[in-house]
């Protein structure tokens, strides 16, 4: 990747990528990986973590030290950030691929309500594309954010009762 993350020293200690049978000392080990998932996922602006793949990425496999965290830890890890809220399992039962929320949905609409009052839009009618992926909102947070985190972002909107959503004449139209 472009411009290199820096990891925190726990990254290099071997029993780091090996699970933990000591509840407190799981719990602890649970939440540095899920500090460091979060942290290297919004320093790349990455959103889905394809478990499979991940497990070969610098993220989880440390070569310096020959150490690579294994897939069941890796979902286990994942099962708990899902619980306080910081992941969503793309397809539950299968577990392949997870959603990072290194920003929760509720925290982009709050950004992208704000860019939409800030830039004089307000009762404007924009398309999905254009929030994600437009001229307009280069440089900020939300270009270029996941589809399904836009999404539920813009349903929270849609509940909050300023936004609505309109599907358009094709499937890709929203």
């Amino acid at each position: 990747m472009s411009n290199s993350f820096a990891f925190p020293s726990i990254h290099d200690f071997p029993p780091f990528y090996t699970f933990q049978p000591t509840q407190t000392t799981w719990q602890n080990q649970v939440a540095l990986w899920s500090e460091i998932i979060l942290s290297y996922y919004r320093h790349h602006k990455l959103y889905r973590l394809e478990l499979s793949e991940a497990l070969n990425s610098e993220l989880f496999y440390n070569k310096g030290i020959n150490r690579r965290l294994k897939l069941d830890t890796l979902k286990m890890i994942i099962d708990e950030m899902v619980k306080q809220g910081m992941a969503e399992w793309d397809s539950p039962p299968k577990k392949t691929t997870a959603i990072i929320y290194w920003r929760k949905p509720e925290e982009w609409a709050t950004l992208i309500n704000n860019w939409v009052f800030e830039a004089g839009m307000t009762n404007s009618i924009l398309t999905v594309y254009e929030i994600a992926h437009g001229d307009t909102t280069e440089g900020l947070e939300f270009h270029k954010l996941d589809q399904i985190i836009l999404m539920k972002s813009l349903d929270i909107l849609v509940k909050k009762g300023v936004a609505q959503t309109f599907q358009g004449t094709s499937v890709d139209d929203i």
